[in-house]
């Protein structure tokens, strides 16, 4: 089975070198490993404590945030390694002030594992989530370095429980501590040897609080709102309009705001925007002198500000679900605020998803009509608005404290 694995590796990267001829998220992934990059990682200091963290991309990224700036704040004398599997990731974080030295992760062989790691000579490493390189895992087990991985949550029909499964469980049983998001998921790898496990839940509630308490205030977006009721509609796409926009256009005649955040800002993707909403201010053209008291839609052209901006609004939406796979819903309940979505059956490896429809805070729909007739209760009855908003906002709030458990753990054993 291990052999398998190799040849998929093997087979994977042969396959890239033929895409990156004419794609270039592809041509980034293969050059950023090119040339022993890591020989550019400056030796570890005396009595210093480096560890590695590695992450697919950005989702991954924000659940690994609170938890290396936690160590940072409490640690002096450290070092931190980042790495992505993505460039997506990379890209955005490459120059991530937090860590000591960011870059990608080699290929999963064992010989240029065993290159990189002697290289960053780490002191713990830390996974996130379903970063299961074998080979990587190998090498650090053979230099008896502690590996730990967090924010993991499994499923029954994952690989690891199936197929797989005797050979995963052996990697599995030597991985020094799982810190789990749910029950379900200790006992998955319970099943398989696995005894390191603990529950505590997911880091990123941890960051979206912090977030929310640290988000400055935007004038701009202020003096578009004013008084009125303001929906923010998130990490959207053309998917998400073609449902939505009668109901835009409709509502935005009637006092009602429109923030509309696109999850692509490429100029082709707002061009798309501005047709569909011809009298759409866009953010980034918005001057002091600009008249804003008669405009109903804003379009945001910049990235960066989504998380802080939710706490403007009356409700949101969250988009994506339509198409590759549903954004980030607890930026916006964060802020007590109800979240629509729309339904889809990937919605349901977002764990927080359904315990939000569950809690009354969140509502999923596959049609206009369907969203309509739960925006409707909302939005003709206070009280019924007042229970999804403060369910909203339970429901995040009470989920923090991964993060602390986490690095009280790394700390204790570096």
């Amino acid at each position: 089975m291990k052999f398998l694995y190799d040849l998929t590796i093997h087979i994977y990267f042969g396959l890239l070198k033929f895409v990156s001829l004419f794609n270039d998220k592809a041509a980034a992934f293969l050059t950023g490993r090119k040339h022993f990059f890591w020989l550019q990682i400056p030796e570890k200091k005396p009595k210093i404590i480096r560890y590695w963290f590695h992450v697919a991309s950005l989702g991954e990224f924000e659940q690994c945030r609170p938890v290396i700036e936690a160590l940072k704040k409490e640690q002096i004398h450290i070092e931190v390694i980042l790495t992505f599997f993505s460039p997506s990731g990379y890209e955005v974080q490459k120059n991530y002030a937090q860590a000591d030295w960011v870059g990608y992760i080699p290929k999963d062989q064992y010989s240029l594992a065993f290159q990189f790691i002697q290289q960053i000579n780490p002191d713990q490493v830390i996974f996130v989530k379903y970063e299961f390189w074998l080979n990587h895992l190998q090498v650090c087990f053979d230099l008896k370095i502690p590996v730990v991985f967090f924010s993991v949550i499994f499923r029954t029909n994952h690989i690891y429980f199936g197929i797989a499964r005797m050979l995963y469980a052996k990697y599995f049983r030597s991985v020094s501590q799982f810190f789990v998001q749910d029950q379900k998921s200790a006992d998955l790898l319970k099943e398989l040897g696995v005894t390191h496990v603990v529950v505590v839940g997911d880091t990123r509630f941890d960051r979206v609080v912090t977030i929310a308490e640290q988000a400055d205030s935007q004038p701009l977006i202020e003096r578009f709102v004013q008084q009125d009721k303001v929906w923010v509609m998130g990490s959207i796409w053309p998917a998400d309009i073609d449902i939505l926009l009668p109901f835009i256009l409709t509502e935005s005649s009637k006092n009602t705001k429109f923030i509309l955040a696109p999850h692509n800002i490429s100029s082709g993707s707002i061009d798309y925007f501005q047709k569909c909403f011809p009298k759409a201010l866009l953010y980034s053209q918005i001057l002091e002198n600009t008249d804003l008291k008669e405009a109903s839609i804003l379009i945001l052209d910049s990235m960066g500000l989504l998380s802080t901006i939710y706490k403007y609004a009356t409700y949101a939406y969250v988009g994506g679900a339509f198409g590759a796979g549903l954004h980030n819903t607890i930026e916006a309940t964060v802020y007590g605020i109800p979240v629509f979505f729309g339904r889809s059956t990937k919605n349901l490896k977002f764990k927080e998803c359904q315990e939000l429809i569950i809690e009354g805070a969140a509502f999923d729909f596959s049609n206009l009509p369907d969203f309509m007739s739960y925006l409707k209760p909302l939005s003709s009855e206070a009280s019924n608005y007042q229970k999804a908003a403060d369910a909203a906002f339970t429901f995040t709030r009470s989920r923090q404290g991964a993060t602390e458990r986490i690095v009280t753990y790394l700390m204790k054993r570096s």
